[in-house]
């Protein structure tokens, strides 16, 4: 009997962790996760296998300029989500910055406003999938790599953990810090995309390194409530996001190795 109850309990406690917050999961795109989880999936077949079968014997069509436009509209919702979101960060006097807890009560205006930036953000990160559409169409087969496919799938999971889960917690920072580093990288590729009579690798090598400096700066983040969960932050969740942290680290590191470090070192052997 009393291992009936300890089951019980500790089930109500694993079924409360995935329960959906009801405060934002009204909007059609958060209302199930079996459809988060069908659009990564059709994403998958698209960038593994339909597309690059569709293109085999085909030219590379020429979409430059949709990629500008392209370019030009990730830099301003981008822009307005990164602003949206600080603006209403500040204008909430009680939110910590070591440790935000998830308060699914929290219907204040301030709180609920957020919302509109949180579905924003998961929003473009569907919209983000036309960057490996585009490598495809132009055959740029070598660019859609694991860490590519992979980011742009787990970046998807992530933020509707984060809307549909922990709304509001201590992992908002994700989306701030990531929308401002996506305003710096759609702003490189509509530079590349003009075509300058310039040379980009210096560019793009500061853009991997703000990358690199992104997942740093989210896993210190991460770590102050690892260390003083004082807002008690559900651990599970916690732990996900500074394992995954990590794992990105470790492969934006051995793409910078490959990239830069390893080349470079090839270059003055010859």
């Amino acid at each position: 009997m009393l291992l009936m109850k300890v089951i019980a309990r500790e089930g109500q406690k694993y079924l409360k962790m995935f329960r959906l917050d009801d405060r934002i999961t009204t909007n059609p795109l958060l209302g199930s996760p079996l459809l988060m989880a069908s659009i990564i999936a059709f994403y998958l077949l698209l960038s593994l296998k339909w597309l690059p079968s569709f293109m085999a014997n085909r030219k590379p069509y020429k979409v430059e300029g949709i990629m500008k436009l392209y370019n030009v509209l990730q830099i301003l919702l981008n822009l307005f989500v990164c602003y949206d979101s600080i603006t209403t960060i500040l204008n909430m006097p009680d939110y910590s910055f070591t440790c935000q807890r998830c308060e699914r009560d929290d219907r204040r205006p301030e709180t609920m406003r957020f919302a509109r930036c949180a579905i924003f953000y998961y929003s473009l990160k569907y919209f983000d999938m036309f960057d490996t559409i585009f490598f495809l169409l132009r055959k740029k087969f070598r660019q859609v790599t694991f860490l590519h496919v992979y980011h742009h799938s787990i970046m998807i999971f992530g933020t509707f953990a984060y809307c549909a889960v922990l709304f509001g917690s201590h992992f908002t920072s994700t989306g701030v810090i990531n929308s401002f580093i996506h305003v710096v990288m759609y702003t490189y590729y509509l530079i590349a995309a003009m075509k300058p009579n310039i040379d980009l690798k210096p560019l793009k090598k500061t853009l991997t390194r703000m990358q690199l400096i992104q997942f740093i700066l989210l896993g210190i983040h991460f770590s102050f409530p690892l260390v003083n969960n004082w807002c008690k932050l559900n651990t599970f969740w916690l732990w996900i996001a500074y394992t995954q942290n990590f794992f990105m680290i470790m492969l934006f590191l051995n793409f910078y190795y490959k990239a830069y470090v390893r080349n470079s070192n090839k270059n003055k052997i010859k």
